[in-house]
C-alpha cells in the first residue's frame, strides 16, 4: 500500500479506535501541568509522583481483576481477538466480559515481578506493565532483561519474540527481544515502570538493566537502546487505544505514550531543555502533529510485502546544475553528496548491487556549482520521523546495518535508515544513523562509507542542491530572517507551528526557544 495512504488510514483509525476514551490536548496538558519547566532528574521525579497516583485492579481473573481489564485494553473490538504481542498464535476473548482468562494464555509481567522481589504491590497489578501472553512464551521469556538477542535459543515466528544471549552493557546476558513492531511499545512501558516505581529496590536479574536510584534508574545501555527503539517504532493507534483504556480504569496515564518525545527530556537529546506539556507534540485526539505521520505496522509474519506502487519512469536528467549549500536539506529536494580531498571533488555514487561502499566519482566544482546527469549520484532527501531517508535517482534507499560500515541500496523504504544531518560549520555536514555510524569519504579507497568510528582525517560530505530557480541562491547563505526551522534531528518544522522549548536550527545555526 502506498505509504501516503497508510498515513491517512492511520489517522482515521486513531480517531475511530480511541474516540470513546480519548483525551484532548488541553485535558492532557492540564493533567501534566506540574511537569512544566522541569528537566532531567526533576522531570523524572515529578513524573514519578504524577503517574504513581492510580487505582489498580486486583490481579487475576474475575470481575474487577486483570483479565477484566484486558477485555478493554487488549481486545480487537471488531473480531473479539486478543491482541498477542509475543507470538504469532491467535486467541479470542469470550463474547461478554466476565473477567474470564483465555485458555493457553497467562498474565505476563513484561517488566518481571521478580525484579522487585515479587511482592504484590501496585506494580504487580499495573495494567501498563501487564499483557496477555501465550503461556509457553511467558515461560521461555522468564525474567530476562529486554535487549538485542544475537544468539537465538528460542523464537516465535518471524516478527515476534526472540530469546537468547546478547550483549548488554558489555556483558553477555540472557535476553528477550520483542518483534520490531512492538519494540517501541515495550520500551515506553519499561520507561513508565522505571519512572513510576523508581523507589523500588531492584534485585536478581533486575540489576542487569536497572540501578537503585531516582535517575536514570535504567542503566545507560538500556535507556540508550529503548530510546532508539522508541524513535524507530512510533506510537501507533493500537498503543494509543491501550493507553486511553488503561487510563480510564486506573486513572493515571503513561505519559511516555501521550508525549512521544518526553523520554528525550528524561534520558535523551533534550535533557538540558525544560519540558512544556502545553506546547510539546502529543498523541492527543485533536493533535495531528504526531498522529498524522503514524503508520500502522503490520506483523512481519506472514512475510507478505506490500504490493509495490507502479514506479514513475526514472528521470534521465541532462546536465542538471547543483549549487553548494550550507543550509539544512529540505524534504523532497535533490542533492549531490560531495567530498573534497587533496583539492579534488568526489561525488557519492550509488552501486548497482544491494550493498557496498558508494564510489567517489571525480567531478569539477565551477565556482560552487556542479553539473550531473548520472541518476546514481542524485539523492533526494525525504523527511522521516527522526531524520531523513536518502533515495538515489534509481529509487534505491540508503540503508545501514550496525555491524557493517557499508551502505545498503534498498527498494523497501521501511527497511532503510533514517539519517540525521547536522552542519559542521565549515561547509560540510555530519550525516549519521541512530547508531552513530557516520558517512565519510576514504581517500585511499576513493569511496564513501558509514563508519562506526568518526575519523577526523576522513573528509566529511558537503551538499550541493539542485538549482531549479533563481531563488536557489538564497539557500546558500540563509539569512537571519529565514523561517525554515529544523529540529536537531534534521526534521523541518511547519512554518505555522508554535515552537516548543528546545534547540532548533535555522540557516545552519542553532538557537534556543525557552
Amino acid at each position: 500500500m502506498n505509504r501516503y495512504f497508510r498515513m491517512i488510514i492511520a489517522a482515521a483509525l486513531i480517531g475511530v479506535s480511541t474516540s470513546a476514551n480519548a483525551i484532548d490536548r488541553n485535558a492532557l496538558a492540564q493533567y501534566a501541568s506540574s511537569l512544566k519547566g522541569l528537566k532531567k532528574e526533576q522531570l523524572k521525579q515529578k513524573l514519578h509522583e504524577l503517574m504513581n497516583k492510580k487505582t489498580v485492579l486486583k490481579y487475576g481473573s474475575g470481575k474487577g481483576k486483570t483479565w477484566y481489564g484486558f477485555w478493554y485494553t487488549d481486545r480487537d473490538y471488531k473480531t473479539n481477538a486478543c491482541i498477542n504481542r509475543y507470538s504469532e498464535h491467535s486467541f479470542t476473548f469470550p463474547a461478554s466480559n466476565e473477567g474470564r482468562s483465555i485458555k493457553g494464555m497467562n498474565i505476563e509481567h513484561s517488566f518481571p515481578k521478580s525484579w522487585w522481589g515479587g511482592t504484590e504491590t501496585q506494580a504487580y497489578c499495573d495494567l501498563y506493565n501487564l499483557y496477555p501472553c501465550e503461556a509457553a512464551t511467558n515461560r521461555d521469556k522468564s525474567n530476562y532483561p529486554m535487549g538485542i538477542v544475537t544468539d537465538v535459543k528460542k523464537a516465535a515466528a518471524k516478527g515476534y519474540t526472540k530469546i537468547g544471549r546478547g550483549n548488554a552493557g558489555g556483558d553477555k546476558l540472557m535476553l528477550w527481544e520483542p518483534g520490531d513492531r512492538f519494540k517501541g511499545e515495550f520500551s515506553r512501558s519499561y520507561m513508565y515502570m522505571a519512572t513510576t516505581y523508581q523507589d523500588y529496590v531492584w534485585v536478581k536479574t533486575g540489576t542487569q538493566s536497572l540501578e537503585r536510584n531516582d535517575w536514570p534508574t535504567l542503566k545507560p545501555w538500556a535507556y540508550t537502546l529503548y530510546l532508539k527503539w522508541s524513535r524507530k517504532d512510533r506510537v501507533d493507534s493500537m498503543e494509543i487505544a491501550r493507553n486511553n483504556a488503561a487510563a480510564k480504569i486506573q486513572h493515571n496515564r503513561n505519559l511516555y505514550v501521550d508525549y512521544p518525545n518526553l523520554c528525550e527530556y528524561v534520558w535523551g537529546d533534550s535533557m538540558d531543555v525544560a519540558f512544556d506539556p502545553y506546547r510539546s507534540v502529543t498523541t492527543a485526539s485533536d493533535d495531528d502533529r504526531y498522529t498524522g505521520a503514524v503508520v500502522p505496522d503490520t506483523p512481519d509474519t506472514p512475510d507478505t510485502p506490500d504490493t509495490p506502487d507502479t514506479p514513475d519512469t526514472p528521470d534521465t536528467p541532462q546536465s542538471i546544475t547543483f549549487v553548494k549549500t550550507t543550509a539544512m536539506p529540505e524534504s523532497g529536494k535533490r542533492y549531490l553528496m560531495v567530498a573534497e580531498a587533496d583539492g579534488q571533488c568526489y561525488v557519492c555514487t550509488s552501486l548497482d548491487r544491494k550493498y557496498g561502499y558508494p564510489k567517489g566519482t571525480k567531478m569539477a566544482d565551477d565556482n560552487g556549482k556542479m553539473a550531473a546527469s548520472d541518476a546514481k549520484m542524485i539523492l533526494t532527501f525525504e523527511q522521516g520521523t527522526t531524520g531523513f531517508y536518502i533515495k538515489d535517482g534509481n529509487d534505491k534507499y540508503y540503508g545501514q546495518e550496525e555491524e557493517f560500515q557499508t551502505i545498503q541500496f534498498l527498494d523497501d523504504k521501511s527497511k532503510a535508515a533514517e539519517w540525521t544531518v547536522a552542519p559542521k560549520g565549515d561547509g560540510a555536514f555530519r550525516i549519521t544513523t541512530s547508531a552513530n555510524h557516520i558517512i565519510q569519504y576514504s581517500k585511499s579507497h576513493q569511496s564513501f562509507g558509514a563508519y562506526k568510528t568518526e575519523d577526523g582525517s576522513k573528509p566529511y560530505p558537503m551538499l550541493y542542491v539542485e538549482d531549479k530557480t533563481a531563488g536557489i541562491a538564497a539557500l546558500r547563505t540563509a539569512s537571519a530572517g529565514d523561517d525554515a526551522v529544523y529540529s536537531l534531528q534534521g526534521v523541518r518544522i511547519p512554518a505555522d507551528a508554535r515552537l516548543a522549548p528546545g534547540i532548533y536550527i535555522r540557516g545552519g545555526r542553532k538557537f534556543v526557544v525557552r
